[in-house]
């Protein structure tokens, strides 16, 4: 660098250097004024609007949480509660795996005519509850109908759920439970409609469905039991043949009891569907004639 160019950065410099010592100057003396410096704001804690309608349905799952929590107290088999919207059915279920707890304790169960079991060999999980109470471990036959309960070889993830539940004959009775007796409204189209869906109420889970299909199973007849075996749990399965693969059997059943039916819901099942499916006996046919409900599953919500 020559000396007439450094001689001329050393005064820019200089320039520079002088031009911010005045500028800080006059700040100190209050001539020129940056305006009010900037304060901190204090952080105001506002609590977010809550809505009523959240409220109350947060309020409404927790009394179902304490529902659930208080019937597994009572009986550890204790599954969950089917509530139709409508208010026809509000009922507990319960399912024995085995007649065999899982201790290894045999179950204390009782058959249709009140007689305890004394060798439950050659009995199912089935059994179990169908004259027994679930709250008392006692013979009910007349004020309960024994109870409500799920199939023994069903988890609550399997394709299809199946739950069997007692018809009285007598079933306005105020001083009886009403079980599955009410399902006969199904029979009759105009009773759909305002009865047609229903919330599965599980320990984590409530599941709401939507009835499908309403038809009677004869059994008095062969091709009902080749052709709408609604108790099979995976119905590509064959449950009474080792539980064998049978392919497109979902889809053939579906078409079976779409002819059966009772009268046309307009619900559409396919193939993917997860079902439940309630069984009751008909009135005046004990043993032969058996009204099925295939509810098909809409949506599972967490709480």
């Amino acid at each position: 660098m020559n000396e007439n160019k450094q001689k001329t950065l050393i005064a820019i410099v200089s320039t520079i250097t002088v031009l911010l010592l005045t500028f800080f100057a006059l700040i100190v003396l209050d001539i020129i004024d940056l305006g009010p410096a900037v304060q901190p704001q204090p952080v105001i804690d506002v609590e977010p609007e809550t809505d009523p309608e959240d409220e109350a349905a947060a309020a409404e799952k927790l009394l179902l949480k304490e529902k659930w929590q208080e019937n597994k107290k009572i009986n550890e088999d204790y599954v969950g509660d089917i509530v139709f919207d409508s208010g026809i059915i509000d009922v507990s279920f319960v399912q024995a795996k085995s007649v065999y707890k899982e201790n290894g304790e045999p179950y204390r169960f009782y058959t249709e005519d009140g007689r305890l079991v004394s060798d439950p060999e050659g009995y199912t999980g089935n059994d179990v509850y169908i004259w027994t109470y679930w709250k008392t471990g006692e013979y009910d036959y007349n004020d309960h109908g024994g109870s409500t309960f799920m199939d023994y070889r069903n988890t609550i993830y399997d394709q299809n759920l199946i739950v069997y539940g007692h018809h009285f004959s007598v079933w306005n009775d105020e001083s009886r439970t009403k079980a599955f007796t009410p399902l006969e409204l199904f029979l009759e189209e105009k009773n759909y409609m305002p009865n047609r869906y229903l919330k599965l109420i599980l320990e984590k889970e409530i599941r709401t469905y939507v009835l499908a299909v309403v038809y009677e199973f004869d059994a008095t007849q062969d091709r009902f039991f080749r052709d709408m075996q609604y108790w099979r749990t995976d119905y590509d399965y064959d449950d009474y043949n080792n539980n064998s693969y049978d392919a497109g059997y979902y889809e053939k059943y579906i078409e079976s009891i779409k002819k059966e039916q009772l009268y046309d819901t307009g619900v559409e099942l396919t193939t993917s569907d997860k079902t439940l499916t309630l069984q009751t006996c008909i009135s005046g046919y004990t043993g032969e004639l058996f009204e099925i409900l295939v509810f098909k599953e809409l949506s599972v919500e967490y709480y």
